[in-house]
């Protein structure tokens, strides 16, 4: 801030004929002044400031009012904007303070020649504070007997000036010390609150430019508690295998505020949460029980709390606790398939019998182990064979013949359900009909018809197709009135082999396969052709098929091309179950070269390029 600008004349005798000298301070008397000194100006309105001279000035200086010259920092402000009032005044306005800087100085040309600074002050130019808006107070508990109010509000636009806020607040018959906000302008907190009581709260703008008030927020303060969460929380296993009980602590006192709760929980591992009915927990209380889970399965909580009428703020959710389910007995038996080999002998079956886990939610706890009972339906006095089995798979040599296979998975409460798995002598009963595919993003759909009405299930059976490995089956199960599922985790620009079958309550249907491809591309390489027997107009081509890692989805058709050293090329299109290809109307005795080329429907691939000259006389000649 500017305090005073003396000026200090040119030449030792000016200051002489000018001032007068102090003899107890030494120091020069300014010869003028401006009014007002260092105003608060509103932005945007009109402005007027008056240098006076001092008339010692006038008399030892020869110096007038007409001299002088108004500056804005250091650039001047124009004349026309000036008015000399007398000799000793000047005054300059400015109809819009927008456009002031700071200092404004009166300067003065001594003599006409050198330009002096008579005096500057320094302006500030800024907004009345708004009303403070939008005022709201929130009691945080922060400990079982300390709470805290916070209130905020928008403290509207920049003032460009030193604005202070204050909350203040009141009782109907005593004030409070007012609340400075901290570095903030639109915050301030309270650190004890009193319940009970209406307390008045408005908040206080204040500036050089005015001052404003807000509206006045009336409010018990217990109605705006936000409580800390349930402490302690624990969680205990009962007798039944679908209860948990949760136990916790509030720390709130009942004579302070009685409360409800929200509980939420989810299973270990999964990200959607489920919530217990408001209405079941919005007494209080200090546990509950948690029923309709699954048996055996690891959950997270976690509990919230706020006033029992719904008035004020939830608390935040409490730590995270979990716990699990007991075990209870499966709820349905695996499902289980076979496969059937003959090679060694029709009459000798190899039965690979395969099923899956059941799923940790079928399972209801660890199995201990499978129970297999195999009965002969072709002979009544053949024994039932049992067997206890803790892989996922068993063989059997069995005769040719009729069987009906039972699993059962068991754990330490008890057994599944059986599964009942028939094996027919033969598949006799109607087939699938219309079995198909259709990729769908990164899943194969396939879809078939059924052949009746009589259908209990569904077997689809799948595997990628390989010329260097047997077929690793996979396999699913589906009810009779299911007519397509999707296939996941097919590779793309792989064979599959697919094969619905139908069962049924006696017997099952014959398999119907079909070949597929979730994305085709075009061959990794193209056919190696050779000839096979080379005569004088013709030529015997031959080539092996592309293995099925090589092909990258379905061949539709060989592609031949040949010609002469200096001729055209010629094209022959090969249906694509061919090995072998004449070439006619050759020329005797000529250089040809040859290539071959696979397609798919998603592009080509030529193979390398194969020389062959005709012969120049034919047989008999």
């Amino acid at each position: 801030m500017f305090s005073r600008w003396n000026w200090v004349a040119y030449g030792f005798y000016l200051v002489l004929s000018i001032c007068s000298p102090d003899a107890s301070s030494g120091l020069v008397q300014s010869c003028g002044h401006i009014i007002p000194e260092s105003p608060v100006l509103a932005l945007g309105s009109n402005f007027t400031a008056l240098c006076i001279l001092n008339e010692s000035c006038l008399d030892f200086g020869n110096i007038y009012a007409s001299q002088i010259i108004w500056k804005i920092k250091n650039r001047v402000v124009p004349k026309e904007q000036y008015r000399e009032i007398n000799r000793t005044v000047s005054s300059v306005t400015f109809n819009d303070t927008s456009s002031l800087a700071t200092p404004l100085t009166c300067n003065i040309l001594a003599d006409g020649q050198i330009e002096q600074n008579i005096y500057g002050i320094t302006v500030t130019v800024g907004l009345p504070p708004e009303k403070p808006k939008n005022l709201s107070c929130i009691v945080h508990q922060e400990s079982r007997f300390t709470y805290a109010m916070t209130c905020t509000w928008n403290p509207g636009r920049h003032t460009f000036l030193d604005t202070q806020f204050r909350l203040r607040y009141r009782w109907p018959e005593q004030i409070f010390p007012d609340c400075i906000p901290k570095d903030v302008n639109n915050s301030c907190t309270i650190d004890d609150s009193q319940f009970f009581v209406n307390t008045e709260i408005w908040v206080e703008a204040t500036n050089a430019l005015g001052k404003a008030v807000s509206d006045p927020l009336v409010v018990d303060p217990i109605d705006i508690v936000k409580p800390l969460p349930p402490q302690n929380v624990s969680i205990t296993s009962g007798l039944l295998p679908t209860v948990l009980q949760l136990v916790w602590e509030n720390w709130i006192s009942d004579a302070v505020m009685t409360l409800k709760f929200n509980i939420r929980y989810r299973i270990v591992g999964d990200t959607n949460w489920m919530e217990v009915p408001p209405e079941d927990t919005a007494s209080p209380r200090t546990s509950f029980s948690i029923q309709g889970l699954r048996p055996y399965t690891e959950y997270v909580f976690s509990i919230r709390c706020m006033k029992e009428d719904g008035v004020g703020y939830w608390s935040d959710w409490s730590e995270e606790k979990t716990g699990i389910t007991i075990e209870d007995q499966p709820s349905k038996g695996p499902p289980i398939w076979r496969i059937i080999d003959t090679s060694q002998s029709p009459a000798c079956w190899t039965v690979h019998l395969i099923w899956k886990a059941l799923k940790p939610y079928e399972a209801n706890g660890v199995i201990l182990q499978y129970e297999l009972t195999v009965r002969d339906k072709s002979s009544l006095s053949s024994p039932v064979k049992k067997y206890n089995v803790t892989s996922t798979n068993y063989t059997l040599q069995l005769r040719e013949g009729t069987y009906e296979v039972t699993l059962i998975a068991r754990n330490s409460v008890g057994p599944s359900p059986p599964s009942v798995l028939l094996i027919p002598a033969s598949n006799s009963k109607a087939p699938v009909k219309n079995l198909r595919t259709l990729p769908k993003h990164d899943k194969l759909w396939v879809g078939w018809t059924a052949p009746n009405n009589y259908v209990l299930k569904y077997v689809i059976e799948w595997c990628l197709m390989s010329s260097s490995s047997d077929c690793i089956i996979e396999w699913q199960i589906v009810l009779g009135d299911v007519q397509g599922i999707d296939l996941k985790g097919i590779k793309p620009f792989k064979c599959y082999l697919i094969t619905v079958y139908p069962l049924y309550a006696d017997g099952q249907g014959s398999g119907q396969s079909v070949k597929a491809y979730l994305k085709q591309d075009r061959p990794s390489k193209g056919p190696t052709v050779q000839t096979k027997k080379v005569g004088k107009a013709e030529a015997v081509l031959t080539w092996n098929h592309l293995t099925v890692e090589e092909q990258n989805g379905f061949i539709r058709n060989y592609t031949i091309l040949y010609k002469t050293i200096d001729g055209n090329e010629t094209v022959v299109t090969v249906d694509p179950s061919k090995t072998e290809y004449t070439l006619s109307s050759l020329t005797s005795d000529t250089l040809y070269t040859v290539r071959m080329m696979a397609s798919t429907d998603n592009g080509s691939r030529t193979g390398p390029d194969f020389t062959f000259t005709t012969q120049k006389f034919g047989k008999a000649e």
